[in-house]
């Protein structure tokens, strides 16, 4: 990917989390990626749509890269793995100072039903997050209760972690999110075997 079409989507992906999708004008997204025209922008994307639609593909890639990365992580058992990425999600937003929340939240609540491409994307987006969780839920099959549907555990948990970053970019409350993901962990430990601990 080129410097310039890179610049173009960072710039993008800031003003979304700052001031929404509908809110962001080219014009914006030109003056923060510092371009000399109108020009420079449609050599790399036809419209504002194509380029919300490869930002989101972006935020996902990276967050597959860095924030999904743990649950991979072959030497920590899954459970433990599960409870240091919910653990890395609340650090991140505190770090944050609670101003962006989730950007798959954002554009959900803000597009899903305005435009088809949009929440076709996102569907994909919470689609490859559950599977990634539910890779890890079958790894830790073993830990957990025989009845236990992994499917359902884990959009169970996005649901949860997603309006647990909501509620806290709204209150801008970090002991609410710490509370909220502690009682998602302490569910999910009531899936565990006995003597197991989640």
């Amino acid at each position: 990917m080129t410097n310039t079409k890179t610049r173009i989507i960072d710039a993008a992906a800031a003003l979304i989390a700052e001031r929404g999708f509908k809110r962001t004008s080219v014009d914006d997204v030109i003056d923060r990626a510092q371009l000399s025209g109108k020009s420079h922008f449609y050599h790399y994307f036809r419209s504002k749509d194509e380029l919300g639609l490869e930002v989101l593909s972006r935020q996902f890639e990276r967050f597959a890269e860095r924030g999904l990365a743990i649950l991979r992580e072959p030497m920590i058992e899954p459970l433990e793995r599960l409870n240091l990425f919910i653990d890395s999600l609340v650090a991140l937003q505190t770090e944050r100072g609670f101003r962006i929340g989730s950007p798959f939240g954002n554009l959900a609540s803000e597009m899903a039903d305005m435009h088809e491409g949009f929440r076709e994307r996102l569907a994909t987006v919470f689609d490859r997050w559950a599977g990634q969780l539910q890779s890890l839920l079958w790894e830790a099959r073993p830990s957990l209760n025989e009845d236990v549907d992994t499917a359902r555990l884990s959009r169970f948990i996005i649901a949860t972690l997603e309006g647990a970053l909501m509620m806290s970019k709204v209150n801008r409350d970090a002991e609410m999110l710490r509370a909220i993901t502690s009682d998602l962990k302490r569910f999910v430990g009531t899936h565990a075997r006995e003597g197991v601990s989640a």
